[in-house]
């Protein structure tokens, strides 16, 4: 089972592999094409993206790589413009959320920003830059964030900043918290688990572990911030929403 599991994640890579260049080609099109209307061509980029995402965990379900259904985690989640946090314990996190929220802004490290192949497909999706290693570009970053919730698209925001910790969670940042509470939008708390644990940094993607992991995402708490609350406030309390959170997963019987 572990071998014909490994066996699958190779044709996947190899698939992925052949096909990513002609879908950057198709999408640099699309990007000179739509380049007149940010806002509608975001729309159009994350309708794409949100199929292909769904396209994608159907693939990886079909091929027992890794099992996520995101018709159930879409039947959660809100409507309309929002800040989606989560923690982030495996590389396909950003892919499940936005494939069940049906597309979502993202903030993207400087490095991969600016890589030339997909910055431009970047800019076309509406993803804002994140303020790297100076603290000064986080007032730009949260009015970028602004601006996309005023598009009427949602903002996926992992607070850690980099994959989680087996079972644990690092310090939250308050670029999420702030934005939530300028555009007074709804903040939603998504808890993510993958067990058995997979595509973490310690079980990369060619030790796939048996049986099939099972990632699974739930919704935690959805609050209603304002202006008038501080931020660091609601940063906060969904920190401690999340030590609870896992605290109740980690009593939890394995497989429930």
């Amino acid at each position: 089972m572990r071998a014909g599991r490994l066996a699958a994640v190779l044709l996947t890579v190899l698939g992925y592999l052949l096909l990513a260049p002609l879908g950057q080609v198709v999408l640099a099109a699309l990007c000179w094409l739509w380049r007149g209307d940010p806002r509608r061509r975001a729309h159009r980029f994350h309708a794409i993206t949100a199929r292909a995402y769904r396209f994608m965990h159907w693939w990886l379900s079909k091929s027992r790589i890794i099992e996520f259904d995101w018709r159930r985690t879409a039947g959660q989640l809100p409507s309309g413009p929002c800040v989606v946090v989560a923690n982030h314990p495996t590389l396909v996190d950003v892919t499940a959320i936005s494939a069940s929220l049906g597309g979502a802004i993202s903030i993207v490290k400087p490095g991969v920003y600016h890589r030339v192949m997909i910055k431009p497909l970047l800019v076309g999706l509406g993803h804002v830059e994140g303020p790297g290693s100076d603290p000064i570009r986080a007032g730009k970053v949260v009015d970028d964030i602004v601006e996309r919730l005023a598009w009427g698209i949602p903002v996926l925001i992992f607070p850690e900043g980099t994959r989680s910790p087996p079972g644990g969670l690092m310090p939250f940042g308050r670029v999420a918290f702030e934005a939530a509470c300028r555009a007074e939008v709804p903040l939603v708390c998504l808890g993510v688990t993958c067990d058995p644990v997979y595509l973490s940094k310690q079980v990369p993607p060619l030790r796939p572990p048996h049986p099939m992991p099972k990632l699974q995402i739930d919704l935690i708490a959805v609050d209603n911030p304002s202006p008038a609350e501080p931020s660091k406030a609601l940063r906060t309390r969904t920190e401690m929403r999340y030590q609870a959170w896992l605290s109740k997963v980690a009593e939890a019987p394995r497989g429930s």
